[in-house]
């Protein structure tokens, strides 16, 4: 009796751990949340923090968890969002982003790091992201429109219409974040 009631406050214990994390999970989510809002909000016009428009409205589960120490406190997280950085408002200025937010430690504040959190080597056209989805936390899978090129061929209908449809599985390994695998889903001929 004794083994059956120390192993039921062993699970409540894990349980109730997993319930506190999960809280302090979204709570973080939250605040990485506001913090990048605010940050559209002072970069960019018609972006998907706000409420009108016909753009897919960022919430927060558009805010992915990369990295926790749960020692230190350092903790990474990507923000997808789109909008008209700079308000230049033209043909062809607004795009979709990956930006980072992240703390070095517990006593630090959460600050926005950059709009290209797959770095500078991730060939794909954010203008015409369709869908994002995290695999894992070093995975994603995207959905975007690109021009027509040597390889896959195709017939852009001018500077708003790429040829070109793809899914990419874009991985973080050995150091950097690269496209690992893109196929061709769908082509304007």
């Amino acid at each position: 009796m004794l083994k059956l009631q120390n192993k039921s406050i062993l699970g409540l214990c894990l349980f109730a751990l997993s319930v506190t994390s999960n809280a302090n999970n979204i709570d973080e989510r939250t605040q990485v949340f506001n913090i990048m809002k605010k940050y559209v909000e002072s970069t960019a016009c018609g972006h998907t923090f706000e409420s009108s428009g016909d753009l897919n409205r960022t919430n927060i589960n558009n805010v992915y968890l990369i990295s926790n120490d749960r020692d230190t406190g350092n903790t990474v997280y990507f923000v997808f969002w789109g909008g008209d950085v700079g308000c230049n408002v033209g043909s062809g200025t607004m795009s979709y982003y990956m930006s980072e937010v992240s703390r070095y430690s517990k006593s630090r504040p959460f600050l926005v790091q950059n709009n290209d959190a797959f770095g500078k080597n991730v060939n794909i056209n954010f203008r015409f992201i369709q869908n994002i989805r995290k695999i894992k936390n070093d995975e994603f899978e995207i959905i975007s429109w690109n021009y027509a090129d040597d390889k896959y061929g195709g017939v852009d209908g001018g500077n708003n219409f790429p040829a070109n449809k793809f899914k990419y599985i874009v991985k973080n390994s050995d150091g950097g974040w690269h496209i690992s695998k893109q196929s061709l889903i769908e082509q304007n001929n």
